[in-house]
C-alpha cells in the first residue's frame, strides 16, 4: 500500500487520544491496529517526561517522534506526533541537518563576531569566514579549513592570559570569559570579548567547544572615558577636601591670631600704664636728685623705660593695629644707625654683611617697627647658623608684579647659610607661638609680628629655604616718593608751665598719682583726680573749676567718650580735653577721635609732650562742645 512519507497527529496530553490526525496516519493505524495502543502509551510517556520520545514500530517500519507542546509555565498542553518510514526519516533528518548547517553558517557570517569551534582538547576545526580571513596564513586559503593560527591576531600582551584561561577551561569544563585585542589589516588593535561554551553529548562528555569574540572597542572607549571622568571627579573632590581643610586651618589660625591679638593689646595697655608710672617717677627723681651718681641712676631708669616702650610697641604691632608714626625712612641712613645694634644681635662669631644699593628708595613706615623687624630676622638667622655662620642683609630697589600690577618696592633681604627649614616647618613659621627653638630661647611671636608690620605697611614677605643650604627671608615694602625728614640741629624748646587748674581722669590709681605728682612738681598747684567720667561730671556739676581735663580714653563706667563730651556741653563745662591711652591708634579711631579737635597722647608719653598739649589747649577756643567724627 502506497502511503505518504509523513504521517502526523495532535494528541491529548492527558490521555493520549488523537485530537486531530491526517489521512496518512489513519491509513497506517487501519493496517496495523496495535499501533494505536503504542501511540497512546508513548504519548503519555512524552507528557509525563516533558521531553521528546522516539519509538520505532518494526511491523510498519515507521519511526514515531512524540514532541511535547508546552505553555508559558512549561506545562505540557498537547503532544505533536510525526511518523515516517525509517528510511525517509533518516533522509529527512540528514537534509534538515545540512540545511541547518548552512543556515547556521550564514547566520554567523551576518553577526559581527569571530566565531569558532574546536575539539575537547582545543584543536580548531572550524572558524568563521571573517576570522579565517583575518588570521589565515598567507599561503593558506580562507574557508572552513581546520588549521588556523589564532595567536597571530592576538596582541602579544594579551596572549598569555588568554591561553591560561582557555587551558583552564579545557581542563575543568568551566568557561571563563576574557578580553583581548585583535590586530587589524592596518596594524591597529581593537578590543574583543571572548565568550565560549562546551557542547556535551548524550553521555555528558564534551563533544566540542563553540565560541565567539565580540568587538567591544566602543564599550572599552566608553568605559575608559567614564573611568577618566570618575578619576577627574575624584581629583576634584580631593581638591575640594584639600581646600576645605586649608580653609579650616586658616580659620583656626585666624581665630588663634584674634585671641593672641586681643591678649597682646591688653598686655601692651597694662605695660604702657606701668611704664608711664615708672617714667613719671624717674623724671621726678632725675629732676630732684642733686648727687651726680644718683642722677645717673635715675637717668638709667629713664633710658630703660624707653627700651621697654619699644617692647610694648612690638606687642602693639603684633596685635594687628596700625603703626602710629608713619614716616619716610631712608634705608642707607637707617643702616648707618642700626649697623652696630645688628652686629650685637648676631654676635661676634657670626659674619654679618650689610649691602645697601646706592640709590635705594625711601619707604613710608613706622621706623621703630622696621628696626624691630630687621633685628628679629637677624636673630633668627643667627640661630639658624648656630652663631658661627654668615648672614647677609641686602637692600635694593625692585619692581615686582603683584596680580596684574607692576609696583616699585624696596627689598630688605636677610640671607643665612644655616640649616634651612623643612616644608612642614616653613608652612608654620608665621603661626603664633610656633618655634623650633628651645623653650627658653624663643617665644614663637617674632615672625608673626614681622608679618603683621609688613602687611600693615602695604608690603609682603617672601621665604625661600633649602634644608642644609640656608634661608632667605625678604621684606618687600612699597617705595615712597617722599623724602626722609632732615634732623633738626636746634635744641628742643623749653615748654612754659602755667598755673591752670587740671582735672585728671583715669581708673588706674598708680597712673593718677604718678601724673599728679609730676605735674605738681612741675609747678601746677590745682590738680584734682577722678576714677572715671561719672565722678568727673559729678565734680564739675558741683562747682569744681577746671581749665584743662586730662582723660583716659577707655575706662570703667557707663559713659562712652562721645557721651562724656556731650555731658560736658550739657552742664555748661566749656573745658578743653586732652585724651591719653595705653592702647594704640585703633582705639582712637574706635572712639571717633580722628579729626584733631581733641589732642591724643599715647602712653608712655613725656611731660614735655603733655605740657605742649596743655599750652595748645589754653591758647585755642574750648573744644569740649566739639562733636566727634563718625568717620
Amino acid at each position: 500500500m502506497k502511503q505518504s512519507r509523513i504521517a502526523h497527529a495532535l494528541l491529548d496530553a492527558s490521555n493520549g487520544d488523537a485530537i486531530s490526525h491526517n489521512e496518512a496516519l489513519k491509513a497506517v493505524i487501519h493496517e496495523h491496529p496495535d499501533l494505536a495502543a503504542r501511540i497512546g502509551e508513548h504519548a503519555m510517556r512524552c507528557s509525563a517526561q516533558g521531553c521528546r520520545v522516539d519509538y520505532v514500530h518494526a511491523p510498519s517500519s515507521l519511526r514515531l517522534e512524540f514532541v511535547p507542546i508546552t505553555g508559558e509555565r512549561a506545562e505540557v498542553l498537547a503532544i505533536q506526533l510525526i511518523a515516517a518510514s525509517t528510511g525517509a526519516a533518516r533522509v529527512e533528518r540528514e537534509d534538515a541537518d545540512t540545511r541547518m548547517q548552512h543556515q547556521f553558517k550564514r547566520a554567523l557570517g551576518a553577526i559581527a563576531a569571530n566565531a569558532w569551534m574546536c575539539t575537547p582538547t582545543g584543536e580548531a576545526f572550524w572558524a568563521q569566514q571573517t576570522l579565517q580571513s583575518a588570521i589565515a596564513h598567507p599561503q593558506q586559503p580562507a574557508g572552513d579549513a581546520p588549521a588556523c593560527n589564532a595567536s597571530a591576531m592576538f596582541h602579544p600582551d594579551d596572549l598569555p592570559a588568554a591561553n591560561k584561561l582557555f587551558t583552564q577551561a579545557l581542563h575543568d569544563g568551566v568557561a571563563r570569559a576574557f578580553r583581548y585585542r585583535v590586530r587589524r589589516d592596518d596594524a591597529s588593535y581593537r578590543w574583543h570579548q571572548a565568550q565560549y561554551a562546551p557542547i556535551r553529548g548524550d553521555d555528558g562528555s564534551i563533544a566540542y567547544w563553540v565560541g565567539a569574540g565580540f568587538d567591544i572597542q566602543s564599550f572599552v572607549e566608553s568605559e575608559e572615558s567614564l573611568i577618566a571622568q570618575i578619576e577627574a571627579q575624584k581629583a576634584e573632590h580631593s581638591n575640594d577636601k584639600r581646600l576645605l581643610r586649608d580653609a579650616n586651618n586658616l580659620l583656626a589660625s585666624t581665630q588663634k591670631m584674634a585671641v593672641v591679638s586681643r591678649l597682646a593689646g591688653g598686655v601692651a595697655h597694662d605695660l604702657n600704664n606701668m611704664l608711664f608710672i615708672m617714667g613719671m617717677n624717674a623724671e621726678l627723681l632725675y629732676k630732684n636728685l642733686q648727687h651726680p651718681i644718683f642722677k645717673d641712676y635715675a637717668d638709667g631708669i629713664r633710658a630703660n623705660v624707653k627700651k621697654a616702650a619699644r617692647l610694648s610697641s612690638q606687642l602693639m604691632g603684633f596685635s594687628g593695629r596700625k603703626p602710629q608714626s608713619m614716616a619716610a625712612v631712608e634705608p642707607k641712613k637707617l643702616m648707618s644707625e642700626l649697623h652696630d645694634l645688628l652686629e650685637k644681635a648676631v654676635g661676634a662669631e657670626t659674619s654679618l654683611a650689610i649691602c645697601v644699593e646706592e640709590d635705594a628708595g625711601t619707604v613710608l613706615v613706622d621706623r621703630m617697627y622696621l628696626e624691630n623687624s630687621l633685628i628679629n630676622l637677624a636673630i633668627n638667622a643667627r640661630d639658624a647658623v648656630a652663631g658661627r655662620g654668615s648672614i647677609t642683609l641686602s637692600i635694593a630697589n625692585e619692581r615686582v608684579r603683584r596680580g596684574d600690577v607692576d609696583r616699585d618696592y624696596v627689598t630688605f633681604r636677610m640671607h643665612d647659610d644655616g640649616m634651612g627649614m623643612s616644608q612642614e616647618v616653613q608652612e608654620r613659621i608665621f603661626e603664633p607661638f610656633f618655634t623650633t627653638k628651645a623653650p627658653d630661647k624663643g617665644t614663637g611671636l617674632g615672625l608673626p609680628m614681622v608679618k603683621n608690620f609688613v602687611e600693615n605697611s602695604g608690603g609682603f614677605l617672601e621665604v625661600k629655604t633649602v634644608e642644609n643650604v640656608g634661608t632667605t627671608i625678604s621684606i618687600y615694602l612699597p617705595r615712597s616718593n617722599l623724602c626722609a625728614a632732615a634732623d633738626s640741629a636746634a635744641p628742643a624748646a623749653v615748654v612754659e608751665v602755667g598755673n591752670e587748674s587740671l582735672l585728671i581722669i583715669d581708673d588706674d590709681s598708680g597712673v593718677r598719682n604718678a601724673l599728679a605728682n609730676a605735674l605738681h612738681d612741675a609747678g601746677y598747684q590745682n590738680i584734682t583726680t577722678a576714677y572715671n567720667s561719672e565722678y568727673a561730671i559729678g565734680f564739675l556739676s558741683n562747682g569744681l573749676k577746671a581749665d584743662v581735663i586730662i582723660s583716659d580714653v577707655r575706662m570703667p563706667g557707663k559713659m562712652t567718650t562721645a557721651q562724656f563730651l556731650g555731658k560736658l556741653q550739657e552742664i555748661g563745662a566749656d573745658v578743653p580735653v586732652i585724651f591719653v591711652t595705653g592702647y594704640s591708634e585703633d582705639v582712637v579711631i574706635e572712639h571717633g577721635l580722628v579729626d584733631g579737635r581733641h589732642p591724643v597722647l599715647f602712653k608712655p608719653y613725656t611731660l614735655e609732650e603733655l605740657f605742649a598739649s596743655i599750652r595748645d589747649c589754653v591758647k585755642k577756643p574750648s573744644k569740649a562742645a566739639s562733636t566727634l567724627s563718625t568717620a
